[in-house]
């Protein structure tokens, strides 16, 4: 079993970041991966509390209790403004003329682990980060998607889309 690579160094003063938790098409390996306009800090598994809805081409989140698995983008805090205006288009927020598809909120993200490491990240390293991410604004069932089941993978029991994403050994 291969993980997900991620790299880059994050810096440990949460004051310094600009940091986003994305759950679909802007992970790595995904069809927007290379929408982001500035190159992260780094890049580390990671989730939030909510309801992960998803179809064959996007997946959508609502507030709940399910653990959902997906990336934390960080950023240097000179470049939020870039960043979040690039990603509110992506996601149709805020846009002159046009219902919001996405709601740009803030939640708490932490950082995931493999489970085959059993020591924290890093000593001292901040393991919760207050991130911007985006809710769908409507009812996702209502748009033709389905809801998502938690399931084991190799950082845990989590819900992600799509559904090969940290793929359990134990799946293959």
């Amino acid at each position: 079993m291969t993980l997900i690579s991620y790299a880059g160094t994050i810096p440990e003063n949460p004051d310094e970041m600009a940091v986003y938790f994305v759950y679909g098409t802007l992970c790595q390996g995904q069809c927007r991966q290379h929408c982001w306009p500035v190159t992260p800090l780094g890049v580390h598994p990671a989730w939030v509390q909510g309801t992960l809805f998803g179809r064959k081409d996007y997946p959508a989140m609502r507030p709940g209790n399910q653990r959902v698995g997906g990336e934390c983008w960080f950023f240097a805090r000179q470049d939020a403004a870039r960043v979040t205006a690039a990603l509110d288009e992506i996601e149709v927020t805020n846009q002159p003329g046009q219902r919001n598809l996405y709601d740009r909120i803030e939640l708490q993200a932490k950082l995931a682990v493999p489970s085959s490491i059993r020591a924290p990240i890093q000593e001292g390293f901040p393991q919760k980060w207050t991130v911007s991410t985006y809710h769908y604004a409507t009812d996702p069932l209502l748009d033709g998607f389905e809801r998502l089941t938690e399931r084991e993978t190799e950082y845990g029991k989590f819900v992600v889309w799509p559904a090969e994403k940290w793929r359990s050994s134990a799946d293959h």
